[in-house]
């Protein structure tokens, strides 16, 4: 199985943990050429698949995105952490 976290937010007034595990994940760097054809090739590209064992049926869009911003950025981090360590 991948990476799993904790996803803190607020549900009803109360503090609420999502765990989410990754389900997968892609990461390309960017060329950053003035040649680039796309914004992909430029700034490069990140796929996350990921999976929340409590429904999250109950976020808006933008809690979801945000909740999807920071989980890309705790495995990127994750995945630096291991490339320096090895």
């Amino acid at each position: 199985m991948g990476k799993k976290y904790e996803y803190w937010t607020v549900k009803d007034g109360e503090d609420f943990a999502i765990n989410l595990e990754i389900v997968s994940f892609t990461s390309t760097k960017g060329s950053f050429s003035s040649q680039a054809s796309d914004p992909d090739e430029y700034f490069g590209s990140q796929g996350l698949e990921w999976k929340a064992t409590e429904p999250t049926d109950w976020m808006s869009e933008s809690e979801i995105a945000s909740m999807e911003e920071w989980l890309a950025n705790e495995h990127s981090e994750y995945l630096a952490d291991l490339d320096y360590f090895d």
